[in-house]
């Protein structure tokens, strides 16, 4: 336990560390760019992003899930990264030019081009880091990560400064994953890697293929919206529905892929050791919520204030949508472990089933919301009905294979709604005495709102009697008040 305490305390700090690194990056480059230059970048990552799944074709999970794992296993996946990167390489660029004729704008071809080198350079990465993973060593990883993160912002902001426009995101992209593959060789970790081969490429292709499917649909799912927006409207309507989006992808994705970072490992190594599964799946669901509900009904109350703190005025038109997406970060956080669960506890093709046959539904559904009313609150009001069909759907393939204590889960969720609406009371109290209508709140009445909710939730974890708080003890409180005795102590 005290080893996946660590291991979570390193991946959240790298998170955090990261996500600072991000909110700096994202309030500097709203000011050095504009919308439609952000709008341009996003629908380059998203064309590009079903490549990037192919590319990692599941091998990272079959690195971290495989029992035993031998020199033959990494040096397969390693040889299949390679030949997949340097086609997926070649591909990328040979049809470039159609995807700046398809979009009509030439800035397309060149972004995409640029994005397209890191398929040479993440194949060393990816196993690398797998590799790391799979041995917990989540305090190298932060290190590494944090570094190239500070490289690509610093490279990101000096070429948007510069004038490069989309093109710094791009290079910034870059420099992170070079800066990675240096950090490896620097720590040694390349030395792991055996000589390219192809000898298990059938073990890996019976989990990777499946993973491979569903992981496509998936991205078609998350991306549908940007390159659907970017053809049918703008790229400025992209970039205020991406920024929308963003607010609630701060926990969804970038805290979420720190707590799915270890979980993933943890699980797997319990599922090994034939431990109680789903007791743990509780446990972390318990863990999530109790963070998520308090974070997106703060943001959900204050989209004006935050993204003017963040971004400046010119990003305003995405504040009524912020709350639409925030009530689907919400549904979402109680089901967004179970892939991982199912995954660890290797029922790869029972996910990926789960995966293709809602994701294309999902892209479906959002891409003739877009077609028919040409509306952004339209497009976040169907992505809350499809997130909220999507929590049973999920438990129910759930529990064809890991059967779920819902008595157990039902209680941790009481007392999480209870925690968060608790917590927000005081926020809300403000809100409604102090903030005009259709107006932001001062600052001053924003930041003490801040600090009443941080407050009310710590106190409410405590008079819960919360698990959540039990951990905080061990993980902060505990090695702070030991060297603070240790400082005073009377020789």
């Amino acid at each position: 336990m005290s080893t996946l305490r660590q291991s979570l305390g390193f991946s959240f700090m790298e998170r955090y560390l990261l996500i600072c690194l991000q909110l700096l990056s994202f309030t500097l480059l709203a000011r050095l760019l504009t919308p439609q230059q952000i709008g341009l970048y996003s629908v380059s990552i998203a064309l590009v992003s079903i490549a990037q799944v192919i590319r990692d074709f599941g091998l990272v999970n079959y690195l971290i899930q495989h029992k035993t794992l031998e020199r033959e296993d990494i040096g397969s996946a390693l040889g299949l990264a390679l030949l997949l990167g340097g086609t997926l390489f070649l591909l990328v660029n040979a049809t470039a030019p159609l995807v700046g004729a398809f979009y009509n704008d030439a800035s397309l071809t060149r972004i995409v081009h640029i994005i397209s080198l890191n398929f040479l350079i993440l194949p060393f990465n990816s196993i690398l880091t797998a590799l790391l993973r799979r041995d917990m060593q989540f305090s190298m990883l932060m290190r590494l990560n944090v570094c190239a993160a500070v490289v690509s912002t610093s490279t990101t902001l000096g070429l948007a400064w510069a004038g490069f426009g989309s093109s710094s995101l791009a290079w910034g992209d870059i420099a992170s994953s070079l800066t990675l593959a240096c950090g490896m060789l620097v720590i040694g970790a390349a030395r792991r890697l055996p000589r390219p081969q192809l000898t298990r490429w059938r073990a890996i292709l019976g989990i990777g293929g499946p993973l491979t499917l569903a992981n496509i649909a998936t991205s078609i799912s998350i991306d549908i919206n940007e390159l659907v927006l970017g053809k049918l409207l703008n790229f400025t309507q992209v970039a205020i529905n991406s920024r929308a989006q963003g607010l609630m992808h701060l926990f969804n994705r970038d805290l979420m892929d720190a707590i799915r970072s270890v979980a993933y490992p943890a699980y797997a190594r319990a599922s090994r050791a034939g431990s109680m599964l789903e007791q743990e799946h509780v446990a972390s669901v318990s863990a999530v919520t109790a963070v998520a509900w308090p974070f997106y009904g703060f943001i959900g109350l204050f989209p004006l204030e935050v993204l003017r703190l963040m971004f400046g005025m010119q990003w305003d038109l995405s504040a009524p949508l912020v709350p639409w997406f925030c009530l689907a970060g919400a549904f979402s956080a109680m089901a967004n472990l179970i892939p991982t669960l199912m995954l660890a506890a290797g029922h790869a093709k029972l996910m990926a089933t789960a995966d293709m046959l809602i994701q294309p539904a999902k892209a479906i559904t959002l891409s003739l919301v877009v077609y028919y009313y040409r509306d952004l609150t339209s497009l976040a009001i169907a992505f809350v009905i499809v997130s909220v069909l999507a929590v049973p759907y999920f438990y129910a393939f759930k529990q064809c294979c890991l059967p779920t204590d819902f008595a157990a889960m039902a209680r941790q969720l009481a007392k999480n709604l209870v925690l968060a609406g608790l917590s927000l009371a005081p926020a809300l109290a403000i809100v409604l005495w102090q903030r005009p209508a259709g107006q932001a709140l001062p600052y001053p009445w924003f930041f003490a709102c801040v600090a009443a909710t941080a407050i009310a939730w710590l106190l409410l974890l405590w008079v819960l009697k919360h698990p959540l708080h039990r951990e905080f003890v061990n993980l902060v409180w505990s090695p702070v008040s030991n060297k603070l005795q240790l400082l005073f102590k009377t020789p």
